[in-house]
This record gives C-alpha cells, structure tokens and sequence, in this order.
C-alpha cells in the first residue's frame, strides 16, 4: 500500500545549510522511489492560520517500506538531514494511503487538513459520511485519511489528525468548499476542535 510523508517546516534560514539540503533531497528522494507532490506555502487558505505560517511538503511513496528506507538511510541522516538541522523547526509524519495521485500532475492541488479534535460531538460522524459523499460529488479523492504510520520528527502530528484531499483543479476545490451543500454541513462539526486547511499546487513531474 502506498503511503505519504507530509512535513511542517517553520523555516528560519532560507540560505546556508537549507540551500544544500533541497539541492539534494529530491534527487535522493527520487532514487529510493519517492516523488513530490507538493512543495512551499499554501495557494490558497480556507480556514486557520497555522499551514500559511510554514512551508509544507507531501511526497508520495510506493509504500510505508520504500519511505522508511529513505528515511532511515546513512545518506539521508548522515548526508543529507544535518544540513537543515537548526535551520527550522519540523514536525514531519508517514501516512498510509487511501487513493494514489496520477503519475504526471497538471493542474491538481491538495487540500491538507490539519485537525486538532478535543471533542467528538454527537453530529460528527454524520459531518464525516456527508463531507465524503460531497468530496466524491465535486470530483475529490481522498490520499489519505488520518491513518498515522509513524511521527518521524516533531511533536504536531502526535496531536493531529491529518486529512490529504487531491482535486482536479484549484477552482474545483473551491467551488467545493464555498458550495451551499458544504456551508450546510459544516456545522455538524462545530466545537469539535481546531482546524487548520489550506490547498496547495501540484509540482509538475
């Protein structure tokens, strides 16, 4: 099964060390079968403030093993991961996978959820089937859906419930989220928690 390694980076130097840490992880990333979905701050934010403040990155992966291998490599911690060290501040989770992207992304982006539930109101499995049914509606697939592998770094994603809807277009996803059918669910999850939604760009491979 495939799954995704999605990072929360608060960046703090954007030069130095970070310079040669993203001119080599990608090439690395892609020798152990990886690819990137999305890379940088949000095109767009439907609700919260905490996904505009950073800089976001979901990369894809034929499965938990293959992004572990990665991870856990001699050339990525010892090589590689030193250079970002004390340049952000990272919280960076492995998700399983419940629909996998097109091989060549156009114009697709992704909605990343970020949940930070402290209650569960009586309404909010109705809120859970009928924003499902209206994700399938406007043409969305969800990668992935809150099913936590493993925190590789940091401490948010201990606490979160994390959501990766893919849509065709920009103007899909939004049509989506100001729909009136969408307005009227919402509701059912109210005081549920904090929430933190922002859709990002498809890199083009």
């Amino acid at each position: 099964m495939a799954a995704y390694i999605i990072a929360n980076n608060h960046v703090t130097e954007y030069e130095g060390k970070i310079a040669d840490y993203r001119a080599k992880v990608t090439e690395t990333a892609t020798s152990f079968g990886g690819r990137y979905l999305a890379r940088g701050t949000p095109i767009k934010v439907l609700e919260g403030q905490w996904l505009a403040r950073q800089r976001n990155v979901i990369s894809a992966w034929p499965d938990q093993a293959a992004a572990e291998k990665f991870w856990f490599s001699d050339l990525y911690q010892k090589e590689i991961r030193p250079n970002r060290i004390g340049t952000s501040l990272n919280d960076i989770g492995l998700f399983a996978a419940d629909g996998v992207p097109p091989v060549k992304l156009g114009e697709e982006v992704f909605m990343l959820v970020l949940a930070q539930i402290v209650a569960v109101p009586p309404t909010m499995a109705e809120y859970a089937t009928k924003a499902a049914e209206l994700v399938e509606q406007f043409g969305g697939t969800y990668l992935s859906r809150g099913n936590r592998l493993k925190v590789l770094e940091g401490e948010w994603f201990e606490r979160s419930r994390v959501l990766l809807v893919m849509w065709p277009s920009l103007q899909v996803a939004t049509d989506f989220w100001t729909s009136p059918a969408y307005e009227k669910i919402k509701p059912l999850r109210a005081g549920s928690g904090v929430y933190d939604i922002s859709l990002f760009a498809a890199e083009k491979h």
